[in-house]
């Protein structure tokens, strides 16, 4: 479908994706096999949903949860995915977005558990919500 609004959504997009300098890797983990002699389960391996660049961006307001009787923060981010990105198998909450690169070095090899999967035909780009699982 085409409309007036294209031209300015394909500009939105490509300008977006220039801020698009982090790179990461979403996962999602395989199938448990349990062993029934030991009553282990152990993970299956992981499969790569999706590999490229992407924008990761904090959110102001953490989730606080309790941990027994301690309470706990728990960081959030916003992470945008160029709106055209294209995974291997349609993302879902409980998915495991990596950082690979980034120019804040504190982010390289966080583990952020997707919470959340954002779609809008208007958006410049695809947007997931994810928690820092560290």
């Amino acid at each position: 479908m085409s409309g007036p609004l294209d031209p300015v959504l394909a500009a939105g997009r490509a300008a977006h994706q220039q801020l698009m300098l982090d790179t990461c890797t979403i996962t999602r983990a395989g199938t448990a096999v349990l062993d029934r002699t030991t009553s282990t389960l152990t993970p299956g391996p992981a499969t790569t949903l999706y590999t490229g660049p992407c924008r990761v961006k904090g959110q102001r307001l953490p989730r606080d949860r309790h941990a027994g009787e301690r309470l706990a923060e728990i960081a959030r981010y916003e992470v945008a995915l160029p709106f055209d990105a294209v995974t291997a198998a349609r993302l879902q909450v409980g998915d495991t977005l990596t950082i690979t690169s980034s120019g804040d070095t504190r982010l390289v090899g966080r583990a952020l558990a997707v919470m959340a999967v954002d779609f809008g035909s208007t958006a410049t780009a695809w947007r997931l919500t994810v928690e820092d699982t560290n």
